[in-house]
């Protein structure tokens, strides 16, 4: 009898080693647990612990790990806190234990063992007022449930672990409807089998719309990532301006363009003019209508004065040039009368003179003057071509 006994003790073992070996943990299995697991924990930073109770419910039913059952433990145990259905104190105590019965020290041992005491005098005193407490949960249905993830907003963590309490505040106003009707999110409900329509949608952010198909007795968690909408820019100034946005450029004026949201440099740049920048903080979706004014910089000023002065020069010296041919012209008249006649008198002499000396004068004059009004004409040219914008972007200018 004991040899007997011992051999069926060798089949129970032996057939146990088969089951593992036959049964591995498939990665795939593992990935929708952690899944789920994600989303359980959003729920339960959201204080929906009985969305939160049936999301680790479906991770613990992949992948039996101590840490999963002690976050359902925990999320059963603070939804009876608000309904008091026994049928919650069960499954609690039940999961406590079975994290105690891998987790022996370390991790939540003292909270689990604090709160399974407390459960199962909370479960004898359901007992003794005659409640009915079954082991077994509540009968299959087909669910339907919507993850919604904030694009560069979620908050849990990688991997799975014990949940803490921290709550979290959301960080954006969810509108959920399925078929129609409003619903929370990352909260399972009771479908019929066949195709549903949701629709998800949150402030800042683009609205999702789609159609997805359930099996009778499936427990389906759709996942569902909004983008954020981008804000908008519309900047209108002096022609040919060009803008530069965090350093490269975007444009040219009317530049109407849709940014992300958040902190933004924008530049905006002509020649000849001050450069203008202002540092932008952008919500989700704003728009913002630019018209800034540009002032004309210290350099095309004095490109307008030199214009100015070498246009007044140049005048002057083509004014230098006209008198100088005519006096030339009067002392050639002089002179021929002296070559041909030979009878000028002392005053046509005298005129003579004169007439050369003027003439040779307004000849230097036009030098003078012709090479100021050339100085300045270059200086002005240099100016205009130079005074270009101080701020460097990526972007050909």
């Amino acid at each position: 009898m004991r040899a007997a006994g011992h051999g069926g003790g060798a089949v129970k073992y032996l057939v146990l080693l088969m089951l593992l070996i036959a049964a591995p943990v498939r990665a795939d299995d593992t990935a929708q647990a952690e899944r789920y697991f994600r989303i359980g924990e959003k729920a339960y930073r959201a204080q929906n612990f009985e969305a939160a109770a049936a999301s680790f419910e479906q991770a613990y039913k992949l992948i039996a790990l101590p840490e999963i059952a002690f976050s359902a433990a925990q999320a059963y145990r603070r939804q009876y806190q608000i309904d008091r259905k026994p049928a919650g104190v069960a499954r609690a105590i039940q999961l406590y234990r079975a994290y105690l019965d891998k987790v022996r020290t370390g991790g939540r041992v003292a909270d689990a063992a604090d709160a399974l005491a407390e459960l199962q005098r909370e479960l004898d005193q359901l007992i003794k007022a005659g409640a009915k407490v079954s082991a077994e949960l509540a009968a299959e249905h087909t669910q339907l449930g919507v993850n919604v993830t904030l694009e560069g907003q979620d908050v849990t963590r990688g991997g799975v672990h014990e949940i803490d309490d921290a709550p979290v505040r959301p960080s954006a106003k969810l509108l959920i409807t399925l078929d129609g009707t409003p619903i929370l999110p990352f909260t399972p409900v009771n479908v019929t089998p066949g195709k549903h329509a949701i629709h998800v949608e949150a402030p800042g952010y683009a609205p999702a719309d789609r159609q997805d198909t359930v099996a009778q007795g499936d427990f389906r968690m759709i996942d569902q990532v909004l983008k954020p909408l981008p804000a908008h820019l519309q900047i209108t100034t002096e022609a040919d301006a060009k803008v530069a946005i965090d350093g490269r450029l975007a444009g040219t004026v009317p530049l109407a363009i849709d940014v992300t949201a958040g902190a933004h440099l924008v530049a905006v740049l002509r020649d000849g003019r001050e450069p203008w920048t202002r540092e932008l903080a952008l919500d989700r979706g704003q728009k913002l209508a630019l018209a800034p004014a540009l002032e004309v910089t210290a350099k095309r000023r004095w490109t307008s004065r030199t214009v100015i002065g070498g246009s007044v020069t140049g005048a002057l010296a083509l004014g230098a040039a006209t008198f100088a041919l005519i006096e030339d012209a009067r002392a050639s008249d002089l002179h021929t009368r002296f070559m041909t006649t030979g009878n000028g008198t002392q005053d046509d002499a005298a005129s003579y003179t004169r007439a050369l000396t003027w003439r040779d004068r307004a000849i230097d004059a036009v030098w003078v003057l012709g090479t100021v009004a050339v100085a300045a004409g270059v200086t002005s040219v240099v100016l205009y071509y130079t005074d270009k914008p101080s701020i460097t972007v990526t972007g050909h200018f």
